[in-house]
Order: C-alpha cells, then structure tokens, then sequence
C-alpha cells in the first residue's frame, strides 16, 4: 500500500518545516496545492510560501508542488485527492501546515490503517494549542478531524468530513448504494494530533479571522473581546461556538514533539525573549565591567539589575539603563540575599521570557548567549544550560573541560540559562539557601526530577573568577557552604521521607528497591 499526503496552502508556512518532520521520510508522495487567491477576504502576498514550497521540492524527490485556483477548501482537496489517486496512492494524509506529529504517533497511525484495509475513512482526536504560551485547551474539543482517507473511496464534502458511498474509476467519481459513513476513530494510546491553529502572534490570528473558510461565522468582536483580553483562566474562547474551547491551561513541555520543542525554544531566542539577571552587592565596579562585556558580545536579550542594598551604587547610574538594555531596576534597602535578590528578577521578567542568571563578576565572550540558546535548542530535553570558563578550585566547568556539549547533573550558576518551562514547572530557587551556595545544586536536582536535563554548551564561554563579591563583603564563604551543604543535605532526606511515607517503595519497584539497596536478602 502506498501511502500520501496533501497540504492546501495560501500564505501560511509558519510551522510548516515541523509539521513535515516525522513524514518527508516516510510517504511515497507529498502533495502541496497553494491557491492563487485565500478562501476569504483579501489578496495577499504569499510568495514567500511559494518560494519555501518550491525550495522543499528541491530537496526532496517524493515532494510534489501544484499552484491552482481553488475558492474554497472543499474543492482544493478534492483535487488533491484525485490527483494522488492517478499517482496509484492508496491511502492520503489530510494534514493542515499548523498540525504536528510525534515520530511514533506518525508510524503508529500508518500501522492501525494497514490493520483496518476495510475502513475508508480515520478520524483522531488533537490537542489545540492557544497563543505562543502554547496553552492547551482544556478539556479537549470533542470536534475529531478526519487525518487519512481511502483515497478510492472517500470524497470531501466538509472541509474535514466526507462521503465514502463513492468509487473513483479514472476520472470519474461514482456514487455507491452504501450510504454508511464507514469510519474509524484512532485511539488515543495509538496517536495525538498537536494543533497549532491558535498557537499564533496577534497579527497571524487578524488575517485568520479574515481568511479562514469560517470567517463568516466568526463571532463579532471576538479578536478585541476573548482574545486580546485572555488571561489565564477565562472561558468560552472558541471564535465561533465559544464553549468549544472551555479553557486554556498551561501544558506539560516535555509532552510536545520533539520538532515542536526545537521550534519553540528557537522562537524565544529569535524573539529576544530572554532576561539577563545580574545581582549586585557593593560591587559596582564589577557590575559595569559585566555590562559592558555583555553589550559588546550579545544579541536579543535584555536585562534586569537587582540592587541588595549597595553603598557604592551612584544616583547616575539610573541614567545608563538604555545604553546597556537594562528594562527594569530593583533596588533594595538592604541585602536579602543572592537567592531571594534573584528570584526578584525573575518574577519581574517578562512571563514568556526564559533566564539566564549571570553573577556580577562574570566576563562574557562573544557568542556566550546564542551558544547557549543552541545548547538548549539541540537538546529536547535541556531545560538548564551553562557555559565553560568558571575558575574554581575542582576544574569543573572549567574552560577547555570539554569539546563537545555534555549532560551533566550539576551545573555552577555563575551563569546559566534556565527555559521558562522549567521555571514555569518547578518555580524559582529556594530561598533556604539565602545569601547563596548548593541553590544550584538543589535546582538542578529539582529539574531533573522534573523531568529537565543539565547540559554544559562547549561553545560558550563565561570567564569568571568565583566569590569576589563574598571578598569585597567580607563574608566567610566556607562557613556559609558548611551550612548550606547540611541544608541540601536534610532536604534531599525529608523528600525521601515524605515520598516513602506515600507509598511501600520496596514494593512498588522491587528491582529498583533491591537496586538502591532497600530490600536486601539472600535469595
């Protein structure tokens, strides 16, 4: 059985790349059909998804490209339909540019359809996401697409709804006495849809609202009314039938396709979506040294200065915010702490900006930043990134310790990237640790049961020499990491504790438990 899929396309190819990840590879032909007019509303330059299109056609040989005049959906995939059935493609894909797959899921569907040669239609069930928080909507809409067609047997007469009482003889599509819509439902442990259709920047959702094949039922108002007054927990948010989407609740990252995470952790960067928090503490002289590295050897950031209390901080300095992208100030009338002064910053930035935390006494390199960001990118699952160069006593971390981007358990927060997800999952540093030492280590623990990685970028570069602040201070570093040391210590302890106490661990896992030495017996 051969296998296709068929894209209708205007001017819209923002998710496009991702959306063809887990299939390019493994279709016998992929169809896209662009429309020399939208479906709706006005003519627009759509060359650029023209160009993308036929640059992807370039470079792979089952891609095929057809530029047509179609006034409505319907009509552009029924010709996609036929045109895939005079190739001697048996089953067709239906995937719209915003709808995303995991590996798996792709493969899965293609087996459950082989196993059902009988069924001419395949309906699914898709998780639609909301603004570029990539929400979810919650619960699920009940609304199921159909995904892959007979194609044989199967004609549109919705825009993803359809006939199977037809029977295609070359040209000529010819009705049949069976009038049951023979259809299966995918189940859900074979396969998710990820629908990005509102997971869009305000000005894609205005052209939607214009072009889209409901735009005619689209209710009044709705753009100024739901959707540029969301916030977390408003109802009835669906532009046509609102109870459709209940909801929008924050969604587990890691759930996302791998594809889907590279593009959003990508889209941040691009964006500038990133806050530079550099705590200081009487230690002016090294905080204008670090502004200065970091306006010399960056792109796309901005930063957030969190003052403890210093002497030394002179009344001009406010004066200077523009020339190194400083967008927020805190200043505090006395020392709360590095770990408290931090997640000051952190709660200031903006909510969909990740963080990097950069001590005071830190030197950038050029590139530090975007090698991160590709560190963190490359990896999936990374959730915490730090840089190369830190000079302490162990070698770790230290420049030149690797040559290639390493996971590691731990990393030295004398400058780090932390993805907003991870954050928005686990929250900010715990404040026990107080002026500062093992709140990285706790974090990166907490992380990792989260489900985060900790990754060195052998690229990025962050020369630093440790504990100047504690010197300019006066304070006893060793006194303060004997102390915290016991904290972690005791806290890692009480989390054992309070999780055994919810269950019997030497039974919910006897392997594991004889493993970590909980059961031991003589078998």
């Amino acid at each position: 059985m051969k296998f296709g899929a068929v894209y209708c396309l205007y001017d819209d190819h923002e998710y496009l790349d991702i959306s063809l990840e887990p299939i390019k590879d493994k279709l016998e032909k992929i169809l896209f059909l662009v429309s020399d007019i939208p479906w709706n509303g006005r003519i627009s330059d759509n060359s650029s998804t023209i160009q993308k299109i036929k640059n992807l056609c370039q470079i792979n040989q089952n891609f095929e490209f057809i530029q047509g005049h179609w006034t409505n959906e319907i009509d552009q995939r029924n010709f996609g339909l036929e045109h895939l059935y005079n190739q001697a493609i048996d089953y067709c894909f239906i995937i719209d540019s915003d709808e995303i797959y995991h590996d798996k899921h792709f493969e899965n569907i293609k087996q459950f359809v082989l196993k059902n040669p009988t069924v001419a239609a395949f309906h699914l069930e898709w998780n639609t996401y909301w603004k570029k928080q990539y929400y979810v909507i919650s619960p699920r809409e009940i609304y199921k697409p159909v995904v892959v067609v007979k194609i044989d047997s199967f004609q549109f007469i919705t825009i993803r709804h359809g006939v199977t009482s037809i029977q295609r003889a070359g040209k000529f599509v010819f009705q049949t006495k069976q009038s049951v819509y023979n259809v299966m439902i995918i189940p859900q442990n074979v396969a998710i849809c990820y629908h990005l259709s509102y997971a869009r920047s305000d000005t894609y959702i205005q052209r939607k609202l214009e072009t889209n094949s409901h735009a005619n039922e689209f209710i009044k108002d709705w753009y100024q009314n739901v959707w540029e007054k969301w916030q977390p927990g408003n109802k009835n948010l669906h532009p046509v039938t609102p109870t459709q989407y209940n909801q929008a609740i924050q969604e587990n990252f890691l759930t996302f396709p791998n594809s889907l995470k590279k593009f959003i952790k990508q889209e941040r960067y691009v964006n500038n979506k990133c806050s530079i928090i550099i705590l200081n503490w009487n230690s002016y002289d090294l905080l204008l040294r670090c502004l200065n590295l970091i306006k010399h050897n960056t792109d796309n950031y901005e930063i957030i200065v969190v003052d403890n209390g210093s002497l030394d901080l002179p009344e001009t300095f406010k004066s200077d915010m523009e020339f190194y992208k400083i967008t927020k100030i805190i200043l505090n009338k006395e020392n709360l702490g590095f770990v408290q002064g931090v997640n000051q910053g952190i709660k200031l930035a903006e909510k969909d900006a990740d963080i990097c935390l950069m001590n005071v006494d830190a030197e950038p390199q050029p590139g530090w930043l975007e090698n991160l960001y590709r560190t963190l990118i490359d990896n999936h699952s990374a959730g915490l990134v730090g840089p190369l160069g830190n000079e302490l006593e162990n070698g770790f971390q230290k420049e030149r310790m690797v040559e290639n981007d390493t996971r590691v358990f731990n990393l030295h927060f004398f400058c780090v990237l932390i993805f907003r997800e991870l954050i928005n999952k686990i929250g900010v540093l715990d404040t026990r640790f107080g002026l500062g030492s093992y709140e990285d280590n706790d974090y990166c623990i907490r992380a990792m049961l989260a489900g985060y990685q900790s990754w060195i970028s052998s690229k990025s570069l962050v020369r630093h020499k440790a504990h100047q602040v504690f010197e300019i201070n006066d304070l006893d570093r060793n006194e303060l990491e004997i102390k915290n040391r016991q904290l972690l210590q005791e806290k890692l302890i009480e989390t054992l504790y309070q999780y055994g106490s919810t269950m019997d661990l030497t039974m919910t896992n006897l392997k594991i438990a004889k493993k970590c030495g909980l059961v031991i017996r003589e078998e």
